[in-house]
């Protein structure tokens, strides 16, 4: 891939500032309580300024002076599309745009200095370490923002990165010390750490990621980038606990590090090993502690940061980061498809196979139904006519990219019609080849540079069935009965039967009504799953 190219410097840019001192003066004008409209001036005029020719030093003070409006706006609009459903609404993936724009813009301008600094330009050298961490930080920001929105980063983007820290090392200034005021807790960084919070973040599976984790991951990051060394030799023995294949980078390549079986494996080039053994190391003193009943906090984890999902999110980073990925027995070809629908309601029409209506509820049939018993001697059980077209669910079709035991791959192509997905939704699936539909929830969710929407689903074990629940109590006897459904035990690996119930549903020994032929009275006993729409729970049976 080519050297990322800068903007052609114009005797005609005209920007707003030219200088610190005027970029100051500019920014008090800058409504930032207005984000949007700041966001807009501030990448209208860096675009300019970007193409305005004046001296490195002056554009490196100028872009110093800039910063901290940056990236307050940045913060400010990342809210207007993450944790959102997807796709994208169209506001939605303009603000987006907007917002990697900006951060590319930011970008561009260190990696104008970068070159001045190369070209030994007056005053430069001697800044290269600032220059060089600040633009591979906007690299970083830029690919954490894609993380934010679930979007695919651009291979143009990793290539950008790799090369950056590639002149860091050129210049020899990699392990410059730097400081970045603009980090939540840690100033003191470097090139190499700047390198490295963009890799982890990536190797981290951040589309699997809830916004929150996220956060967490890039505060762990900004205190533990340094623990991770890059050299241009393999490891010699194991990574960790384990003799694990190297995670390898290619500078000259547009991707994120891989894990490779062996050095023999390794692309030709430009290539770096990641040493993550003092990571893991410090990983597994952590997890060994919170056992134990230490307080996150105490474990320099954040104030925020509570037990047990603390535990489960090292554990999950030290999968991620020190060991080598379980190998997957793949069952099935991308081109086989699956029907995929989601909302409860349309989940159960299609478990159920008819309309929902109150139980005991007398409903007159339509002449449709009358010339069905006529005909078949009953109703159609599933009347698409009557529900999923009046009621815009249809079944979505999607392509299948691997299956497992545990759940699948698939993705519904750019121009597909479809409705909009979120992390932890409840959806049904019909495979090609099977008659009856499983219940699965949505794990990971990615849109593609294509417009294609990728999702892992993991199944819910038990055979499903629709069923009608309702209060009990004094002050539910009018209460109406609601969608839910029922998944059966597996004895085999140990899963209970399970109701499937709206958010909000479950409280400890709660008695509800479940209807399926008939009534019947149950005692929720444990939440073992939730999601964003449902909560999955056992139950006993009374009477």
């Amino acid at each position: 891939m080519a050297e990322p190219t800068l903007p052609e410097l114009a005797s005609d840019a005209s920007p707003e500032f030219i200088d610190a001192a005027s970029c100051t003066t500019w920014l008090e004008s800058v409504p930032l309580a207005n984000v949007s409209a700041a966001q807009s001036q501030l990448l209208t005029q860096l675009e300019e300024f970007n193409r305005f020719p004046t001296k490195a030093t002056t554009r490196l003070d100028t872009l110093e002076a800039v910063r901290e409006a940056v990236n307050f706006v940045q913060i400010e609009q990342a809210k207007r599309f993450s944790n959102r459903a997807l796709p994208m609404l169209e506001a939605e993936d303009a603000v987006f745009e907007d917002t990697t724009d900006l951060w590319e813009q930011m970008r561009l301008g260190y990696a104008r200095c970068l070159d001045a600094a190369s070209a030994g330009e007056p005053g430069m050298r001697s800044q290269a370490g600032l220059v060089c961490q600040r633009m591979l930080a906007y690299a970083g920001l830029k690919m954490f923002h894609h993380y934010r929105a679930y979007r695919e980063v651009p291979g143009r983007d990793w290539h950008a990165l790799h090369r950056g820290y590639a002149k860091a090392e050129e210049l020899g200034v990699a392990e410059e010390a730097v400081k970045d005021f603009l980090n939540r807790d840690v100033q003191e960084t470097s090139p190499r750490i700047a390198y490295l919070r963009a890799l982890m973040m990536g190797l981290a599976n951040p589309n699997e990621q809830s916004q929150r984790q996220l956060t967490f991951v890039a505060f762990l990051l900004e205190r533990w980038g340094e623990k991770v060394d890059v050299s241009r030799q393999p490891l010699k023995g194991g990574n960790g606990d384990e003799a694990l294949g190297p995670l390898v980078i290619d500078l000259a390549g547009d991707r994120c590090p891989e894990r490779i079986e062996s050095v023999e494996h390794a692309p030709k080039g430009e290539v770096r090993f990641l040493d993550t053994r003092r990571l893991a190391k410090s990983l597994r003193n952590r997890i060994a502690l919170l056992r134990k009943g230490e307080s996150p906090a105490k474990l320099m984890l954040g104030e925020d940061c509570v037990q047990p999902s603390c535990e489960q999110m090292l554990v999950f980073l030290y999968r991620q980061w020190c060991q080598a990925k379980l190998t997957r027995a793949d069952r099935r070809r991308a081109t086989d498809s699956a029907q995929v629908c989601n909302e409860v309601s349309a989940i159960h029409y299609y478990i159920g196979g008819r309309v929902f209506r109150q139980p005991g509820e007398q409903k007159e049939l339509s002449q449709k139904e009358r010339e069905e018993i006529a005909t078949f001697g009953r109703v159609s059980t599933r009347d698409e006519d009557d529900y999923s077209v009046a009621q815009g669910i249809l079944l979505e079709t999607w392509h299948v990219e691997n299956e497992t035991a545990q759940g699948l791959r698939i993705v519904r192509r750019a121009g597909e019609r479809g409705r909009r997905y979120a992390h932890g939704q409840l959806v049904c699936i019909r495979l090609a080849d099977v008659q009856s539909f499983m219940l699965a929830q949505v794990r990971w969710l990615m849109s593609s540079q294509a417009g294609d929407l990728y999702a892992g689903v993991q199944r819910l074990a038990g055979l499903p069935a629709a069923v009608a629940v309702r209060p009990t109590g004094l002050n539910a006897m009018k209460e109406k009965f609601v969608q839910a459904l029922t998944l059966t035990g597996m004895p085999k690996i140990n899963v209970p039967p399970t109701l499937v119930l709206p958010s909000g549903w479950y409280k400890p020994k709660r008695v509800v009504e479940v209807f399926v032929d008939a009534p019947l009275q149950v005692r929720l006993t444990a939440m073992i799953e939730r999601g964003v729409d449902f909560e999955r729970v056992t139950y006993e049976t009374l009477g």
